[in-house]
């Protein structure tokens, strides 16, 4: 009952209403009104409130959010754990990659791990490398492939796949358009569509660019998705970077076109992270799989 009622306040907390979260869960909304008042006299706290904006998140409910969370992930990760010890082949594997991993890792895994599993479930993420690392850190996913950073959290492990490359993205209006390759030099005075600061190739760019005093980019927009970036390409005068792995020529926008970029400075280690600790078998299947498919 306990585990019901975490997960219906946090369906509640998450939809900002009653009626929204009855509709998601399956269940009426007096029934779900029953389960929050029972754990709210569990608790002994008020943890949401009714205002003319739908349902608010008291600051002890918010505490408690956070933290029941945490709790429902440990459950399932025991429950996971006990499945395995009694050899159950079922399980959740819960992965996330980057625009540049996502093709590889689910070509890779898809339709293999189900086949070899047909009970399993698989919960895919893509993001970029900063917040699947989180991600990976809060016990949200399990898995996760990304560029592998040079300096990382202690409670997460890494192993290194495939070496990947980077290529310049551009309209085929765009002066660098009628390049075959392009230089760090060539980059300088280029307006930009780049990804979050803290990301792993705008890093690397800007490291690159320093080291050569070429001044750094002049960023127009922001966006923490690869599909966004190549928008903005393709309707604007900018440049961006992408990685080989994370799209193909057949798969960009029709008027947008990839350059290799001649530079040592910038590389691009794909690898997988994860936390420490227990890992539940269809994971370690998943890195099996993911392994043997960078070596060949």
């Amino acid at each position: 009952m306990l585990e019901d009622d975490l997960v219906y306040f946090s369906t509640v907390a998450t939809a900002g209403s009653l009626a929204r979260a009855a509709e998601r869960l399956g269940v009426s909304q007096p029934a779900l009104t029953k389960s929050m008042q029972r754990l709210e006299r569990r608790l002994g706290v008020k943890l949401l409130l009714r205002s003319s904006r739908g349902i608010e998140v008291t600051d002890a409910g918010a505490a408690f959010l956070l933290r029941s969370r945490a709790i429902s992930r440990e459950l399932e990760v025991a429950l996971q754990e006990a499945r395995d010890v009694a050899g159950g082949q079922a399980g959740l594997l819960r992965i996330g990659a980057t625009p540049a991993a996502a093709n590889f890792a689910l070509s890779t895994l898809l339709p293999r791990l189900i086949e070899e599993r047909p009970a399993a479930r698989v919960n895919f993420v893509s993001g970029f490398s900063d917040a699947l690392l989180d991600a990976v850190a809060n016990g949200d996913v399990e898995l996760a492939l990304l560029p592998l950073p040079e300096r990382m959290d202690p409670s997460l492990e890494m192993l290194h796949l495939l070496e990947d490359d980077y290529y310049v993205v551009v309209n085929n209006q765009h002066p660098l358009a009628a390049l075959q390759s392009v230089s760090l030099s060539d980059l300088a005075g280029c307006q930009w569509a780049g990804s979050s600061k803290h990301e792993f190739a705008r890093v690397q760019l800007e490291r690159a660019l320093a080291s050569e005093a070429i001044p750094l980019p002049n960023l127009v927009l922001e966006a923490n998705n690869l599909p966004a970036l190549l928008l903005a390409v393709s309707r604007m005068p900018l440049v961006s970077m992408v990685n080989s792995h994370a799209v193909s020529a057949e798969s960009l926008p029709p008027n947008v076109v990839m350059l290799p970029i001649r530079s040592e400075q910038i590389r691009c280690p794909i690898g997988i992270v994860w936390r420490r600790g227990y890992m539940s078998s269809i994971a370690l299947r998943a890195k099996a799989l993911l392994q043997a498919a960078a070596r060949t």
